[in-house]
């Protein structure tokens, strides 16, 4: 992986389909809008980026104990 690769949130497309479904049915209640849809599409990809982070800080210390 090259540095800085693991930043960009990586979505498979059922996850953006999922997220894609839900901002809608957001969108279309009357209660929220294009804000909650907007913020729920955030909140995922900053799950993500969260994983992400976590996943190649765990690799990162394999590689400083010698695993490969």
């Amino acid at each position: 992986m090259n540095f800085g690769e693991w930043m960009c949130v990586q979505l498979t497309p059922e996850q953006q389909f999922e997220i894609e479904k839900q901002a809608r049915t957001l969108i279309a209640s009357k209660d929220a809008g294009f804000m909650a849809a907007a913020l729920l599409k955030q909140a995922c990809y900053q799950q993500q980026l969260l994983q992400q982070a976590v996943n190649e800080i765990a690799r990162l210390e394999c590689e400083l104990m010698g695993r490969p």
